[in-house]
């Protein structure tokens, strides 16, 4: 899960332009400023000459502080931020500038100020596996203190900490503040390597046993610990392998925290298939199965059209038509009828909103009203919600939440308390909200989960399946049968009003 994440850069490192107005970012000093938006120049993507880029440039003003050397030729990225002496600007030179948004990669950090994201804090606490650990691979406990003695020594408190949890002490255990040490730092990092052994100890409350005796056939007690490589990845924190392969996962949860976001549910079905009971569970589910599996393996582009195919919301020729839009510069709505399109994709194409409805990327436009239809209609004519719901809930993850207190010279550890899911996840819902906009696509179809409290988007929205290639650069068109002709593709009017027909320079 931790590497679909990644692929899918829903993680910070993806950069500025996937950060939010009001996110935070520090310098070394702690302050702040606050990010507000970011913008492109072309904005319908692509590069400038050297005149024309000079020209922007005088027009942007003497107030940007570029954060890189001009090239001759290239894009300009302007990310606005709000700070105690008013807005400021930065100016990022770009060889190209891409249509779609996120792909436009900036580090998360301006003049000093880097992003304060949960994972980006999590990587500079020095307090997680990553940080202290050099082998973290099929580990036992006692191989778990002799690295922390290496790196932090013999006498170092939170060895002793780790120490008496390793030894099954008993909670709550007291212990002196660490000096240097934050404690939501000790609480949210350091804890992922505690959390593992307390529960080889039982030293633990809650239902976990229930997750061990189902994936494991027993218990926690004769499991190695593995922590994962990298410190600002996903959902899971550490896994515990017993000596027959089995395996359960565990995400970390400091404090109260966030509830942990789904699994990916292909992965649930692979587990869920080694035991028994989960293969009776698999066994009512094959219908829905097959289509997430057929979900997975045409990615972000040609899901929503082979979906959209299968439940009538487009026909094949109108899907190949979408698929060869894909270079068509920006469109006016209000002109699209002058295109060559076929009815029903004209009416997708206004019944969808867009902030820039004058100057509309058709191929997307159409991907995601195609891809919002196309959940709506699985969640509706088919067993989706209850499969999911059902396989999610069933799956090896153990979401494990620390209690602690502090006082001004002392820590209590008081207990971890585990939650096998069980019955916590009420609703599972297809949803195209999070990846799919008329300006790009950031992803596959989500999740959309109902703990009780109505649907919501998971916080660390899931990716519903797994992207096996970049289908941005490779398109694979055999969801389309029989393969059509160049001479069948779509081409506009000679009056009509498809924005710039080269790249101009336009007025930020």
């Amino acid at each position: 899960m931790r590497d679909i994440l990644e692929k899918l850069n829903l993680l910070e490192s993806t950069g500025l332009a996937n950060r939010k107005p009001g996110d935070i970012f520090k310098n070394s000093q702690g302050q702040q400023i606050t990010f507000s938006d970011i913008n492109f120049y072309p904005e319908e993507g692509g590069k400038y000459d050297e005149v024309q880029l000079k020209d922007l440039i005088t027009k942007l003003g003497p107030n940007i502080k570029w954060q890189n050397k001009q090239p001759k030729t290239g894009g300009i990225a302007i990310a606005t931020f709000d700070t105690p002496e008013g807005q400021v600007q930065y100016g990022f030179y770009k060889q190209q500038i891409s249509a779609n948004k996120v792909e436009n990669k900036i580090d998360n950090e301006v003049d000093g100020y880097k992003f304060a994201g949960k994972s980006a804090e999590k990587i500079r606490s020095g307090l997680t596996p990553q940080d202290l650990l050099s082998q973290r691979d099929n580990l036992t406990s006692e191989q778990i203190i002799s690295q922390l003695e290496n790196k932090l020594g013999i006498d170092n408190p939170l060895v002793e900490v780790a120490k008496q949890v390793a030894a099954g002490a008993e909670f709550p255990l007291k212990f002196p503040a660490p000096e240097g040490v934050s404690f939501t730092g000790f609480r949210d990092y350091f804890c992922e390597i505690l959390q593992p052994m307390a529960l080889q100890n039982g030293q633990f409350k809650g239902n976990a046993g229930k997750a061990a005796k189902t994936f494991l056939g027993g218990s926690f007690a004769d499991t190695t610990i593995s922590f994962d490589a990298a410190k600002n990845a996903g959902l899971s924190d550490s896994i515990m392998t017993n000596s027959e392969g089995k395996s359960i996962k565990i995400s970390t949860k400091g404090g109260t925290g966030a509830q942990a976001s789904s699994k990916n549910l292909i992965d649930s079905i692979n587990e869920l298939s080694e035991t028994d009971r989960g293969k009776k569970i698999l066994e009512k589910y094959s219908d829905t199965i097959d289509i997430v599996r057929e979900i997975q393996n045409r990615g972000q582009i040609n899901a929503p059209l082979y979906l959209g195919v299968k439940y009538d919301i487009i026909s094949q020729e109108e899907a190949q038509q979408i698929l060869n839009l894909r270079k068509l510069p920006p469109v006016n709505l209000e002109n699209i009828d002058q295109l060559k399109l076929s009815d029903n994709l004209k009416k997708l194409a206004k019944e969808r909103n867009t902030k820039t409805p004058q100057k509309t990327n058709l191929f997307y436009h159409l991907l995601a009203a195609v891809a919002f239809k196309a959940a709506d209609q699985v969640n509706a004519k088919t067993d989706f919600s209850k499969a999911a719901t059902d396989i999610l809930n069933n799956g090896a993850l153990i979401q494990v939440y620390t209690t602690m207190r502090e006082t001004k010279d002392t820590w209590t550890l008081a207990a971890f308390n585990t939650l096998f899911p069980g019955e916590s996840i009420k609703d599972v819902d297809l949803s195209a909200s999070k990846n799919y906009s008329s300006t790009g696509v950031k992803g596959n179809f989500t999740f959309k989960i109902d703990r009780g409290a109505g649907a919501t988007d998971d916080e660390q929205s899931s990716p519903a399946v797994v992207m096996t290639t970049d289908p941005l650069q490779q398109i694979d068109t055999s969801i389309i049968e029989p393969k059509f002709k160049k001479d069948r593709k779509p081409r506009p009017e000679p009056n009509a009003d498809l924005g710039p027909a080269g790249r101009t320079l336009r007025n930020p």
